[in-house]
């Protein structure tokens, strides 16, 4: 269970150190649960204990769910940003924040090596270059 903990030790629990409430599913690779809130925190999670590892501000709410392609997960906001962060325990910032020009509430899709991406009026399906990886 995961509702919040004290992660600076000042025996409060602050903003940050809370999970609020959201409509997004998880996503989850080796023990470390991801899943974002309606106050736009990003959190990574430990699977097994519950203890939150670390929570990123996307400073926009998030009504989409993550989604993990190798060994990054994606989040959007209602901003328009798509978060692209490692999948690892240790906090960090994002690896890659791209806009796509309008609020992205839904979650991006990974289907036959092409990424897709809805914001608010257009779809977007990315791809790389053939043989680049």
């Amino acid at each position: 269970k995961y509702e919040g903990q004290d992660r600076n030790g000042d025996k409060k629990i602050d903003f940050d150190e809370e999970f609020h409430r959201s409509i997004s599913t998880c996503a989850i690779k080796d023990g470390l649960l991801f899943i974002a809130d309606f106050s736009g925190l990003f959190h990574c999670v430990d699977a097994k204990t519950g203890k939150c590892h670390w929570t990123y501000d996307m400073l926009a709410a998030a009504w989409g769910s993550t989604m993990i392609a190798g060994n990054h997960v994606y989040v959007g906001d209602e901003d328009g940003d798509i978060a692209v962060f490692e999948c690892k325990a240790e906090q960090h910032d994002p690896v890659a924040e791209i806009n796509m020009l309008n609020s992205v509430y839904s979650t991006p899709i990974i289907a036959n090596g092409v990424l897709y991406i809805a914001n608010k009026d257009h779809i977007f399906a990315i791809q790389t270059d053939a043989g680049e990886k």
